[in-house]
């Protein structure tokens, strides 16, 4: 009794016929027409990635090129019959006329040269000598320019065919002597489908989970995913089941990275450690454990942003537990997620402790914040903006006369006026919009006219003091015997950042709406010590004694909106004298002379715009009677102002801005 031979699925179901070639009809449909047509070419070039049908491809071509029967007789007149004798000849392997060769270890210029000398045969019997080439990159340099004169005018019975995965590494030469076909990636619905032939003409049962997973390991190589066909049915017999499957190819379970999104929505750190250990127990491959993760994720992404789960290569069961699944996360969450597991897994392959990385990335995972949609959050912001601000109180009304009877110290300029804001709701209404802002409201009481500047003998800025503890927005004014009610509506900090640290009655209105419209933290220091600063810079010009004393006060106006370090220097400073275009300028201490001295170049240039006389360089002269010593206890002076201590206080006395700095890891710039 005479033993039958097995062979691999890969190779007794290899293609025989056009129509078989699996995922490639844009070759076929060519090569057919040409067969039809009598255009064939004298050189072919298939490239593309592994196992797609390249070599299968050009067996075909040959089988049919040489096939004696009639066009009438053949299928969609270029099939090859595969009864004739040229088809049966070439399919036992027994045709002189197909010749096949090997680049990869027949790549010298003396096999191109024995080539050479076997083209001028005539073929015996047949009407083409075919030579299949593969690995034709392979060759080198000098064996491509032996074979160009050849290639160029072969013969008339020859005909070379060029398989290759590589066809970057051809040389052009080679290139513009054949008419090239990519061969495309086969998809995982068509291997499946492939798949699913084989198994009824086997008698093989296999639920689609494991035809999936087959599919998804031979990567678009339809060669592949028959090897681990092969490696499955010899496994599990002709009962293929998907667990079994799972722990023969040595694959990561789905249910496995169901789990790791399950506690990221959770954030549970420790469970995720327990999940890389018994990752690791069962002898899972990191590196393709991210891999699996991020399939998963993008898959979780595709479930998010499609209307359907098309683009899912799963089971459908597989996919309604994905739609099921994405819940918890937005689009913003799942790309940000996807971003650092596709960043891990390229890093992954250098690093030195590949387990540490896997854990410290599943962490960062755990402690991201599922924020909320930026979108929803500023529509919200621009609802409350926009809604009708409450009429001033009488209490308010009061508060803003007691304002205009401040000392005339801290009296504005008439360059500066600083917006008085408008009172806020009892369910924490913001102001009205920035351009609303700018117009005080009427005030039905009159106000103290403004007084003049005070001149540097009577009062000096370095006298006086910012607030200990300024506040951005005014605080309303209670009325007698009236009741505080608790505020219970959420505000936009809990939108934006989530439940805050401290109770709700430690934050008041003012300073959530603050942070919430994202105010500049700068604009919380004392807009008194600004305009008495400003009232006081102003100089009286006196054209008789210094022709710069007429232009000093636009100097200080465009030098603020420019330079706003240099502006509050020059504050403290007195052009004192003009001399052949030297300016003499009067300081407070040698920090004030030291400063404009490295910006004399600065200050030259803005004078020689707004003068009419030639200016060359600026003397500063420290005068002592222009600063005035500090009192004992009194506060911190205005020259004395340090703007980071400031901050770094209200960082630590105001919630809001201390969480703002915590949540965004800000620094204070000044």
């Amino acid at each position: 009794m005479s033993e039958q031979r097995y062979l691999v699925t890969a190779r007794k179901y290899r293609p025989q016929r056009f129509d078989e070639l699996v995922a490639q009809e844009h070759v076929t449909e060519t090569l057919r027409n040409a067969i039809r047509l009598d255009r064939l070419a004298h050189a072919y070039l298939f490239s593309g990635p592994r196992g797609v049908g390249k070599t299968t491809a050009a067996r075909i071509l040959a089988k049919a090129i040489n096939c004696t029967s009639t066009p009438e007789e053949r299928d969609a007149e270029a099939e090859p019959c595969r009864a004739c004798e040229q088809c049966r000849t070439f399919e036992e392997g027994r045709s002189l006329n197909v010749i096949e060769i090997d680049a990869a270890s027949n790549n010298r210029v003396d096999d191109i040269r024995d080539l050479r000398e076997t083209v001028r045969i005539p073929p015996q019997g047949a009407r083409r000598k075919v030579y299949i080439v593969d690995e034709v990159h392979m060759l080198s340099t000098a064996a491509f320019n032996a074979l160009l004169k050849t290639l160029e005018e072969p013969p008339p019975h020859v005909l070379f065919i060029f398989a290759t995965t590589e066809p970057h590494k051809v040389l052009p030469t080679i290139l513009s002597r054949c008419q090239r076909f990519d061969f495309r990636r086969i998809s995982v619905p068509e291997i499946v489908a492939r798949l699913s032939d084989i198994c009824k003409e086997e008698n093989i049962r296999a639920d689609e989970a494991s035809l999936l997973l087959i599919a998804r390991k031979g990567d678009g190589a339809l060669r592949d995913a028959l090897s681990v066909f092969d490696q499955a049915v010899s496994l599990c017999g002709s009962d293929i089941a998907y667990a079994d499957l799972v722990k023969a190819l040595g694959v990561v379970d789905i249910d496995r990275y169901f789990e790791v999104t399950g506690r990221i929505a959770a954030r549970d750190m420790g469970g995720m450690l327990q999940l890389v250990e018994n990752a690791i127990r069962a002898g899972h491959d990191l590196q393709e454990f991210l891999a699996g993760l991020t399939e998963h994720l993008r898959n979780l992404l595709v479930a998010r942003t499609m209307e359907n789960t098309e683009l899912i290569e799963a089971a459908e069961a597989t996919r309604k537990r994905y739609a099921e699944a994405v819940a918890p996360f937005s689009e913003m969450d799942l790309l940000r997620l996807l971003t650092l597991a596709a960043n891990a897994e390229s890093t992954l392959r250098n690093s030195i402790q590949p387990r540490l990385k896997v854990e410290t990335i599943l962490l960062n995972m755990a402690m991201v914040t599922l924020g909320a949609d930026l979108r929803e959050a500023l529509a919200k912001i621009d609802r409350l903006e926009t809604a009708e601000p409450e009429r001033p109180s009488p209490g308010n009304a009061d508060a803003r006369a007691r304002a205009s009877q401040r000392p005339p110290g801290k009296t504005a300029s008439a360059t500066h006026k600083t917006p008085t804001p408008p009172p806020l709701k009892k369910q924490d209404t913001p102001a009205p919009r920035d351009a609303d802002r700018h117009t005080p409201p009427e005030d039905p009481e009159p106000k103290a006219a403004p007084k003049a500047p005070p001149s540097r003998k009577e009062k000096h800025p370095s006298e006086l003091a910012p607030p200990a503890t300024p506040s951005p927005v005014a605080t309303p004014a209670k009325s007698p015997g009236s009741v505080q009610q608790p505020d219970t509506s959420p505000s936009i900090a809990d939108t934006l950042f989530g439940k805050p640290l401290l109770p709700r009655d430690s934050i008041s209105p003012e300073e959530t709406l603050s942070a919430a419209r994202g105010q500049d933290l700068v604009a919380e220091v004392d807009t008194a010590v600004l305009e008495t600063v400003e009232a006081d810079a102003i100089v009286t010009p006196d054209e008789n004694a210094n022709p710069i004393t007429t232009v000093w006060n636009d100097l200080l106006e465009h030098v603020k909106k420019d330079k706003i370090q240099v502006w509050s220097m020059l504050h403290r400073a007195q052009p004192e004298g003009y001399d052949e275009g030297i300016i003499h300028i009067a300081v407070p201490d040698d920090f004030h002379r030291r400063v404009l001295t490295e910006r004399a170049d600065y200050i030259t240039g803005q004078l020689k715009a707004l003068a009419n006389v030639p200016i060359h360089a600026i003397q500063c002269a420290v005068r002592e009677d222009m600063s005035t010593p500090e009192a004992d206890g009194a506060p911190e002076t205005a020259a004395d102002f340090d703007p980071y201590e400031y901050m770094e206080r209200k960082r630590k006395e105001n919630p809001v801005v201390r969480e703002i700095f915590d949540r965004f890891g800000g620094e204070p710039v000044w």
